[in-house]
């Protein structure tokens, strides 16, 4: 345990101290985010309050919408700025290969190099979903229904989310090890869009109830699913094909 510890703390400090890297983040961030927030604000959130009677459970469809769809942009593109640039520097130089030359195992830094990942992710995506539900709620909603949030959507954004990564990066990370990084930064990539233009489009059209439990349950399932799917891939978490995948 205390060498996943080392190797996740010295990823996350290598990870921070490229700075143009988290400036282009932070940007980028802000872009997506700030688009997703804008439009369903002026599209849909304000012409819903316009009207004489607001429909809370709208109102609340729509917020859930930003809400959820802010917390995995933020994780997400945490995830494809840096994770596999990371990665793909530390096999050029051998640094992977000397790791496993120290008193470590395959699963050691397996387990530590996606935990390095994903608890900066983690950290960014919670705080900044915070900030956006909280100040959505100041602009629309304080003044006229109250503070507004659905614990299931707040589970799903909070907790659901967050947990589908976690669980993709353990998965893209062993094939990022075991075989080219770039192969692991194509499912991440594809990932990020798919998953929010689904959730918006099934939402906003009110395909799926975003603040239902069982929107809350297909998160959890989706989790599962990717952990599932990286059960059989730790037979090659070997030494041997970690070092001649570099």
């Amino acid at each position: 345990m205390s060498n996943i510890c080392l190797i996740t703390s010295t990823g996350i400090k290598n990870n921070l101290r490229s700075k143009i890297v988290l400036i282009v983040y932070i940007i980028v961030l802000l872009i997506c985010a700030s688009a997703v927030v804008i439009s369903i604000s002026i599209l849909a959130i304000q012409p819903e309050l316009d009207k004489e009677q607001p429909d809370k459970l709208i109102l609340e469809r729509y917020l859930g919408v930003i809400v959820y769809s802010t917390s995995l942009i933020t994780i997400g593109i945490y995830f494809n700025s840096f994770a596999f640039q990371s990665l793909t520097r530390e096999k050029s130089r051998g640094i992977i290969a000397s790791l496993l030359a120290a008193p470590l195992t395959a699963k050691d830094i397996w387990l530590g190099k996606s935990l390095a990942i994903f608890i900066p992710a983690l950290i960014f995506g919670e705080a900044f979903t915070l900030i956006v539900l909280i100040i959505l709620n100041y602009i629309y909603f304080i003044p006229g229904t109250g503070f507004l949030i659905n614990p299931w959507i707040a589970l799903s954004s909070f907790l659901a989310a967050p947990l589908i990564y976690f669980c993709l990066s353990l998965m893209t990370h062993l094939i990022g090890l075991t075989g080219k990084p770039a192969s692991a930064n194509v499912i991440v990539n594809i990932f990020l869009p798919v998953i929010v233009s689904l959730s918006i489009n099934l939402a906003m059209q009110n395909i799926l109830d975003i603040n239902s439990w069982s929107f809350t349950a297909a998160n959890l399932g989706i989790a599962a699913i990717i952990f599932i799917i990286t059960i059989p891939l730790l037979r090659r978490l070997t030494n041997e094909n970690i070092v001649l995948s570099g």
